[in-house]
């Protein structure tokens, strides 16, 4: 049925999108002929209006359905309690997807292919509770391409950025392409990264270790979805303006 859900199809086309015989696929259409499913007009076939309702139902379920069967071994461990249940129901718009791999003798820095993306992007959204060595050179790297940021991170990460990298905290606070949020909730989001070129995220297992994999989508609805989650967690957090930057700049008055 979601082969006709762009229009009405021939038999020779079903056969060849599904790779089967016609005497395999002929029996499957009478059943759905039946179950007034699917219309017939000479030799090509179309979705009732039944049909067209019913497809709508099932295409976020075979998105799903794909989503975790692509990369099962990712998905089994993960703690999906970051995600909110209105974008949960929606897993299956990051189809299709893939789970990068870090490489060993680079285990704790982002892969190659996520960096690309992300140097090359001009607005990037991103939610962090997960903290890496790399992330203030990167941040500042893309303050020079002129890349517009808005970064949502959790309390202890910016409380680690505060006491550990104040040479650093201008490049946060003072940009004018740059809005820092500050979310004082738990999360069992690592990251979740977002431009207008990608979506990519990073996930906290069910015994609360970060996961070091990154699961990437190129997609249209997969990059609206991470937005989603991203303005789901920025509309939770504390935006910290340029004129409280003074509180938390070496020096300044607290």
């Amino acid at each position: 049925m979601l082969f006709l859900k762009d229009g009405s199809k021939s038999i020779e086309e079903i056969t060849k999108l599904l790779d089967s015989p016609p005497a395999s696929v002929l029996p499957q259409i009478k059943k759905l002929k039946d179950n007034r499913l699917v219309l017939q007009d000479g030799k090509y076939y179309s979705l009732s209006k039944i049909g067209v309702i019913v497809t709508e139902k099932m295409t976020p379920l075979v998105g799903i359905l794909e989503v975790f069967e692509d990369n099962l071994d990712y998905w089994i461990n993960q703690d999906l309690s970051g995600i909110p249940p209105f974008l949960l129901r929606r897993l299956g718009e990051l189809s299709p997807c893939k789970v990068i791999e870090p490489e060993l003798n680079r285990i704790f820095e982002p892969p190659e292919e996520f960096l690309d993306s992300l140097m090359k992007s001009r607005d990037v959204m991103r939610f962090t509770s997960y903290f890496q060595p790399s992330f203030p050179e990167l941040h500042a790297e893309l303050l020079m391409k002129q890349t517009n940021i808005s970064l949502i991170v959790t309390e202890g990460f910016f409380e680690r950025i505060v006491n550990d990298y104040p040479e650093e905290l201008e490049n946060f606070l003072l940009p004018e392409n740059s809005r820092l949020f500050v979310y004082k909730g738990g999360s069992s989001l690592a990251s979740v990264t977002v431009s207008e070129r990608f979506m990519a995220i990073t996930l906290i297992d069910k015994k609360g270790r970060p996961d070091q994999r990154f699961l990437i989508s190129f997609e249209k609805k997969a990059i609206e979805w991470g937005k989603e989650l991203c303005t789901y967690y920025r509309g939770l957090s504390e935006e910290i303006k340029n004129e409280d930057a003074a509180r938390f700049l070496p020096g300044g008055e607290k």
